[in-house]
């Protein structure tokens, strides 16, 4: 985690440890269609999840949504929303 997500993705409650990237991916869970980075901001920053102006959570989102879909975790559709892959078992 990098200083400034230490800063944006503070634990604002006791002995929250959960990384940027697990509380984005816990969010995008509930869109199953699929959602943008700027919503997402959104849900985290009213949530009590994320500090910050809406540009720059909104921009640490979107870098995080790619490094989540670089590694298999997220898929961008065409129109430009992101969804959660779900494994099947």
């Amino acid at each position: 985690m990098s200083q400034d997500d230490r800063k944006m993705f503070a634990p604002l409650r006791h002995r929250e440890s959960i990384s940027p990237e697990a509380k984005l991916f816990a969010i995008l869970t509930d869109y199953e269609s699929g959602t943008i980075a700027s919503t997402l901001a959104e849900r985290l920053v009213h949530g009590g999840l994320a500090v910050g102006t809406r540009a720059l959570v909104t921009q640490r989102i979107g870098e995080l949504l790619d490094s989540l879909e670089e590694a298999g975790k997220v898929e961008r559709i065409p129109d430009g929303r992101y969804r959660a892959i779900r494994i099947k078992r």
